[in-house]
C-alpha cells in the first residue's frame, strides 16, 4: 500500500498510520477497482479479471510449470505436517 503512496515505511506520515488508515485505504483501493471494471464490457471484463503476467501479458494458464512443482513430494509433506519427522 506505501509503494501505491510513493512512501517509506520510515517516513512520519507512514509511521503515523494506525490500522484503520490501511485498512480504509485498502478498502477504497478494492471499490476503485471494482468501479474500473464495470466500466468494461463483459469480453474485456472477463479478460481483465484474468490472472496474467505483468510483464508479458501471458495468461497464468499458458505458464506451464510454474504453478505445479513436479518434484513436490504430497505424503512426505503430509508425514512431516503431522509431526512425524522420519
Amino acid at each position: 500500500m506505501l509503494r501505491d503512496f510513493g512512501a517509506l515505511p520510515t517516513e512520519a506520515r507512514a509511521r503515523e498510520m494506525k490500522d484503520r488508515d490501511y485498512l480504509w485505504c485498502l478498502v477504497h483501493q478494492l471499490l476503485d477497482r471494482e468501479e474500473e471494471l464495470s466500466r468494461l464490457c463483459p469480453d474485456c471484463r472477463a479478460r481483465a479479471e484474468e490472472r496474467h503476467c505483468p510483464v508479458c501479458g501471458r495468461a497464468a494458464e499458458d505458464w506451464g510449470e510454474g504453478e505445479v512443482n513436479p518434484a513436490f513430494d504430497q505424503s512426505r509433506f503430509e508425514q512431516l505436517k503431522g509431526g512425524g519427522g522420519g
